[in-house]
């Protein structure tokens, strides 16, 4: 397998489990390519592991740890946890580099390794590339065969759930009751300790993982069954993570969704009142919509956009000193409250706090901010040209863009994760949104001979 293949995307390795870069020989290579990266680095200091409830997390973890142990790297796990809280907890426990052994969102026979390095940062672009070329040197020279030796670690969920707590401050979750959808994943556990330890009633969906239930039809991609929840219960709110519960999207006590968009216009209208939402910015992507936009110009705030992935938000926070940004699948980040990492049920506690805080029902807030029409398509590709090279697309999106105007955007991008490239049109007429965007998937379509998913 040539260094080509091994390529990290937005969000680190990702695949099949057992398959191509996620077979176990290959992983081994990586824990072995991670151990010389944490040595040229000099990043002393154990790896720290965990992940989510699919079935073949602990098969990767071992097959991982073979490699890290075989170049004498202690290895921790924390077992089921969220990816932030992996992250939070691999950083109190002195963690060189954290492993988190999941594929988010994705179905439960595929799986990934996602990497933090010190600091609870994602791995970069340069590192990525230094990783690949000594993962396929290793993977050619073979790794010899050792015991994977592993040191579970108990209480991971005990300094996750304080950390969280001890951030969002007091707050008294008494009287209220929430609706959960964990997704069968990894906040099964600690997604309804957390609101019953702070006093609210919980009903739960989404709690009995068996290693090949993560997402679903449960989670934050089908974000109806928390909603039939809410309403069937009669909570205050709702809120549903994904299979790694680094994002989380919310419903009002009617059963009408709130996505990341609207999380982020109802947070940031708070701490612009309170004077605490530094140069009135919100860090939104490319995706975020034009309404938030629109949403935060007229209340004297601006919306900074990034690429596509929440480590740009995070990186692009970072470096302007931002408290606030996110993506609208709700992937949320409150800066350097959480070490600028998204955490679904820190977003949820952090909405439930401002909630009781302004004596307001989630809908009042949800209500503010007016998202326009927005069509996202897929194209399903077995190749990625560069979109200049495709025949005619140039034209046709240069046509779309003029036609739209001011009221409205035109993104394509292939995506990180899948191979699949994305048209997102959206302005003020939603028939004209969806006449444009039909249009250029077809073009894609009808040029590289593929077909859209089901």
């Amino acid at each position: 397998m040539s260094a080509e293949e091994f390529r990290f995307g937005t969000d680190g390795v990702r695949g099949k489990a057992g398959e191509g870069p996620l077979l176990p020989a290959h992983v081994t290579s990586l824990g072995a390519a991670l151990a010389d990266f944490m040595e040229e680095r000099a990043f002393p200091g154990p790896v720290v592991l965990g992940g989510d409830t699919r079935g073949s997390r602990e098969e990767i973890g071992e097959a991982l740890c073979r490699g890290l142990t075989a170049r004498g790297v202690r290895c921790l796990d924390v077992g089921v946890l969220p990816t932030a809280g992996i992250a939070l907890v691999g950083n109190q426990l002195g963690a060189a580099l954290t492993a988190v052994i999941s594929a988010s969102h994705n179905p439960a026979q595929d799986n990934g390794i996602k990497i933090f390095t010190k600091g609870e940062e994602k791995l970069g672009d340069q590192d990525a590339r230094w990783i690949e070329a000594r993962w396929a040197r290793d993977d050619a020279e073979g790794i010899p065969t050792s015991k994977a030796v592993i040191e579970p670690i108990g209480d991971g969920a005990d300094r996750y759930l304080t950390a969280l707590k001890a951030t969002v401050g007091s707050v008294d979750l008494s009287g209220r009751k929430l609706a959960l959808d964990m997704a069968h994943g990894a906040a099964y556990q600690v997604g309804p300790r957390l609101f019953q330890e702070l006093g609210a009633e919980v009903v739960v969906r989404g709690h009995q993982p068996d290693g090949n239930n993560i997402n679903d039809d449960c989670g934050s991609l089908h974000p109806e069954g928390v909603s039939a929840l809410v309403q069937e219960s009669g909570a205050d709110f709702g809120l549903a993570v994904d299979g790694d519960a680094d994002r989380v999207v919310l419903v009002d006590e009617r059963g009408q969704l709130v996505d990341g968009d609207g999380v982020l216009a109802a947070v940031a209208l708070d701490l612009m009142e309170r004077g605490e939402l530094p140069g009135n910015c919100v860090v939104g992507t490319i995706m975020s919509n034009f309404g938030l936009e629109l949403f935060l110009r007229d209340r004297g705030g601006n919306l900074e956009r990034t690429p596509v992935g929440d480590r740009f938000v995070s990186a692009r926070m970072r470096e302007g000193g931002f408290c606030l940004g996110g993506e609208p699948s709700g992937h949320v980040i409150f800066g350097a409250s959480l070490g600028y990492l998204g955490d679904g049920l820190y977003t949820a506690l952090r909405v439930a706090e401002l909630l009781v805080r302004r004596r307001k029902a989630l809908s009042e807030f949800a209500e503010l901010m007016q998202p326009v029409p927005q069509v996202l398509k897929a194209v399903r590709v077995s190749q990625r040209p560069p979109l200049e090279e495709i025949s005619g697309f140039r034209e046709k999106l240069a046509d779309a863009e003029k036609e739209l105007g001011g009221s409205g955007r035109v993104v394509v991008r292939y995506s990180g994760t899948e191979p699949v490239l994305r048209v997102m049109v959206e302005g003020l007429d939603a028939r004209r949104v969806e006449s444009l965007a039909a249009d250029l998937a077809d073009h894609v379509e009808s040029q590289l001979g593929v077909t859209s998913p089901s």
